[in-house]
């Protein structure tokens, strides 16, 4: 377990533990007990928890509930976790927020596949309410079950509440990348089909941000038929080849999965920033198309990209940089929410992505997981991200 303590500001308001034990009851009560670092828990408090799905969740949310009371919790399940301090592969990451300053208002709700927009809007209106007065500065925290059909949806419904006055931040749970089952925390209860959502008041400038640092690299193309997820012809022809040849790479016969050697070439959508919002390319569809984490409306026109390893390393610099540029002060935290395509890519220099965030926000406790889909809005209707990492900085 650890605790960061690099200044004042950041006892006062909370920060990291985490806990690689084995057993499930110990990794939970000893994450929250570095995030509190020997502080008292009190009812207006947050203690955010990203375990692995491997462990018995229930033994884990109870030790860590246990540990964190009377403070409110809420949490996912990731593809991995990390702090300024330590990257976890198994392991679990908590996050101590205090109420200093701070309200939290948190709806834990099941996912209607029928009306995600729907189900979402009434999550965040719910938490909105019960977060209490509000205060000069909000955010609306979004995490949500990693096999959501479509995130979008959710970004949708959350934007009837928020409007593009609220931003919105967090990012969508992982199993390992086993793609069978991911978890969500909050209320006192654990789903397997849920999204939490978490209000949060405050009486002094927040910050959301996002980076890739992703560049266009084949031409322009036109998305001429899309149905759902499925986008089946670019310009005309079937998606699957026209992606193919566009991405600069061959596809290999070797062990890694189609989805894993697209990670390398995500899909660019323009953005009103000038800038691109990505989706990663996850499977082939039947008569040649490809599937990706949400829809993309016909006539949208898409640009395969590419990144290595220093260009991804300035995106999250530069996200950094953005946050701190938002805050009235020195940030005393900061929650990051990392694309779990990002991994493989980082290599062995991954943990310098939350290196690089703290140290752009002066130093301040900094930590998260790693996602299957990230939640950033600050401006405008968008808000969902693939291959990027954003940040909720106080």
């Amino acid at each position: 377990m650890s605790l960061q303590t690099d200044n004042l500001q950041n006892v006062r308001l909370g920060g990291f533990g985490h806990s690689a034990a084995e057993d499930a009851a110990t990794a939970g009560r000893g994450s929250v007990l570095g995030a509190l670092g020997g502080r008292t828990p009190a009812a207006g408090d947050l203690v955010v928890i990203f375990p692995s799905a491997s462990y018995d969740l229930e033994a884990l949310h109870a030790a860590a509930m246990a540990q964190a009371s009377p403070a409110q919790v809420v949490g996912c399940t990731t593809v991995g976790a990390f702090t300024d301090e330590a990257q976890l592969q198994v392991g679990c990451v908590a996050a101590y927020i205090a109420g200093d300053g701070l309200t939290f208002g948190v709806c834990h709700a099941e996912r209607d596949d029928a009306d995600i927009a729907g189900c979402t809007r009434r999550a965040a209106h719910a938490a909105r309410e019960r977060a209490g007065e509000e205060l000069e500065h909000a955010v609306l925290m979004l995490l949500c079950d990693g096999l959501t059909p479509d995130q979008r949806e959710m970004a949708r419904g959350a934007y009837e509440v928020t409007s593009a006055v609220i931003p919105l931040v967090g990012g969508a749970a992982g199993d390992d990348l086993n793609w069978r089952t991911t978890y969500t925390f909050g209320e006192g209860r654990i789903l397997d089909n849920g999204f939490v959502t978490v209000w949060i008041n405050s009486g002094r400038p927040m910050a959301v941000s996002v980076d890739h640092g992703w560049h266009p690299y084949g031409r322009p193309m036109l998305v001429t038929r899309a149905e759902g997820n499925t986008i089946h012809e670019l310009d005309g022809r079937p998606a699957l080849d026209v992606y193919v040849e566009e991405r600069g790479v061959a596809l290999k016969q070797d062990a890694r999965s189609f989805g894993e050697q697209c990670m390398e070439r995500p899909i660019g959508l323009p953005n009103a920033n000038g800038r691109y919002d990505l989706r990663q390319v996850h499977e082939q569809a039947p008569g040649g198309g490809i599937v990706l984490p949400t829809g993309v409306p016909e006539h949208t026109v898409v640009q395969v990209m590419a990144g290595n390893t220093e260009q991804l390393l300035e995106g999250a610099r530069r996200a950094g940089e953005a946050a701190a540029e938002q805050l009235d002060g020195p940030a005393r935290l900061a929650l990051v929410f990392s694309c779990c395509t990002r991994v493989p890519l980082l290599g062995e220099r991954l943990a310098e992505e939350v290196a690089l965030i703290s140290a752009t926000l002066g130093g301040a406790a900094a930590g998260g997981f790693y996602t299957c889909g990230e939640f950033a809005r600050v401006t405008g209707s968008t808000g969902i991200h693939n291959s990027s990492v954003a940040i909720l900085a106080f």
